[in-house]
Formats: C-alpha cells, structure tokens, sequence
C-alpha cells in the first residue's frame, strides 16, 4: 500500500464519520491503532484497501483485524472476478477483430469475384445476347423445378438493357 498511515488515517475519519464503534481515550491510543493497522496492512494492494474499506463502511462491520481481513479477502475475490471479466472482454475484442478482419476479407474476395464476373459479363454479353431466347426458356425451366407457377421471365437489370440496346446499334450501323 502507498502511504499506509494516510490511508488508514482516511479509514479512521471515514469510519467516525459513519459512526462505527472507534472509541479512543485519547491521542496516544489513535496513533496506536493507525500503527497496528499500518503494521499488519501495509503490504496490501491500495485497490482492495479501498474495496475492503468500502465493504466495511457499507456493511457497519465493527473495525477490527478479523472483520478487516475478511472484507479484504472478499476484496480480492472481487479482483479476481473483474480481471476475468476483463480479460474475457479483451478475448471477445480480439475475437470481435479477427472476426472483422475475417469479414472483411471475405468481403475483399467477393469485390474482386464481382470485378472478375463483370469482366467476363462483358466478355460473354454478345453470347447472352445471341442465346437470350434459351436463357428465358432456362429460367422457365427452373421455375417449374422449383414447383414455381410463376414463369415469368426475371427482370433485367439495367445493366443488361443497356448492353443489349449498344449491340443493337452496332449491329444496325454495321448494316
């Protein structure tokens, strides 16, 4: 513990101040309590002094080295449970991170798969043009698989309508 005497000192004045039994005749008997505390605490961790203290305020414990050493005890189980909690936290951050970066990556994959199939899109645009009237008829075909009775064709996006009306005049101006 860093400054012992100060700290308990604060003890003392925080316990009178809550009214707990500290009953001293005089001067002399204070300044010993404060040195057998100091004594017998000094090696203690100035956060689980400050949980034990506030254990013993909360609870009205009478100070006394028994009741003193088990809220420290209980002190230390509070530690230890919030550095667990802490460290599953950092664990679940790092998972969280892995798991980001894994997303991330998997969504880096999936730009460079759609920049790929956008190059061969455009490579194959005449072919689909040509085998348009199979492509419905496939789509047809699938929807009756699947037991649907929707057979309409899907929609184009625009993108396919912009390319088929680009062949269309290339072929009118090559005419």
């Amino acid at each position: 513990m860093e400054r012992p005497y100060e700290q308990i000192r604060r003890m003392v004045k925080l316990f009178e101040y809550n009214r707990l039994k500290l009953r001293f005749r005089n001067e002399d008997e204070r300044a010993r309590f404060i040195d057998g505390w100091a004594e017998r605490f000094c090696e203690t961790d100035d956060a689980e002094w400050n949980i034990a203290v506030t254990i013993m305020t909360a609870r009205r414990r009478e100070p006394n080295f028994y009741n003193m050493e088990k809220a420290l005890r209980e002190a230390q189980g509070i530690r230890r449970e919030r550095r667990l909690q802490d460290e599953w936290r950092a664990k679940d951050k790092g998972s969280l991170q892995q798991d980001q970066r894994a997303n991330n990556n998997a969504e880096e994959q999936v730009r460079e798969e759609n920049e790929n199939n956008r190059a061969n899109a455009q490579i194959g645009t005449t072919r689909e043009i040509n085998s348009n009237a199979t492509t419905a008829n496939t789509q047809k075909r699938a929807l009756q698989l699947q037991g649907s009775y929707n057979l309409k064709a899907t929609p184009k996006t625009p993108e396919e309508i912009a390319q088929e009306a680009l062949l269309r005049y290339e072929r009118k101006s090559l005419i």
